[in-house]
């Protein structure tokens, strides 16, 4: 959303559309477009902004300067600087514009959604050489768990039939985990009357000695 001036007119300002993701792999932003939010009268100054400090803003990170395209009118090709949030901010603090604190509060808040994750754009879905070993790593292991396993329990079954006196053959012996035994059927529901009478006899199956009846 664009901005009012003191004089009443509309001036830019800078949206999450002007910071580019695909240069070098980091967000920056064209230095012209941050010109023109600064309020630069002649936009291509900034570029003069930026070779008096080149070398602070190589301190910062690395110059950026990509050669632009020409226009059909043709023309000596210019060479165009994409800045990276220390250096759009170090730029905003030499360029002694008005709008200078404005546009560096804007840079601050737009670099920081964009590294925050709000607008950043997806990760095509690749696997790295490394994650490509490290599941080959967790399939070995795995096969590895599994054939001890396996190994373990035809040892087992093998045993059971030697001591059962049975001829052994590998190839009919099962790997697989013994069946879990069915659960045992709920005992039958009995009356009170009943359940008394199965006391009662329960105590007179004890010996004389041990019964005690009143």
């Amino acid at each position: 959303m664009d901005t009012m001036g003191d004089n009443g007119q509309a001036l830019p300002a800078l949206s999450l559309a002007d910071i580019d993701t695909t240069v070098n792999g980091e967000p920056r932003v064209l230095d012209l477009r941050l010109a023109e939010v600064l309020g630069f009268s002649q936009v291509r100054d900034i570029r003069k902004l930026i070779e008096r400090h080149r070398e602070v803003l190589e301190r910062l990170g690395e110059v950026c300067a990509t050669v632009a395209q020409t226009s059909r009118k043709g023309g000596r090709p210019a060479t165009e600087f994409w800045l990276t949030k220390k250096q759009a901010v170090y730029l905003c603090t030499k360029a002694e514009t008005e709008r200078a604190i404005t546009v560096t509060i804007q840079i601050v808040e737009l670099f920081d959604a964009v590294t925050g994750g709000a607008a950043h754009p997806a990760l095509a879905p690749v696997l790295t050489r490394a994650d490509l070993d490290a599941i080959d790593r967790r399939a070995r292991r795995i096969g590895q768990e599994e054939e001890q396993r396996a190994r373990s329990a035809l040892t087992d079954r093998a045993l059971d039939r030697l001591r059962r006196g049975e001829r052994i053959d590998i190839a009919s012996l099962s790997a697989a985990r013994p069946e879990e035994p069915a659960a045992l059927p709920p005992p039958p529901a009995r009356t009170r009357e009943e359940s008394m009478d199965l006391a009662l006899a329960h105590l007179r199956a004890l010996p004389p000695e041990l019964r005690q009846e009143g």
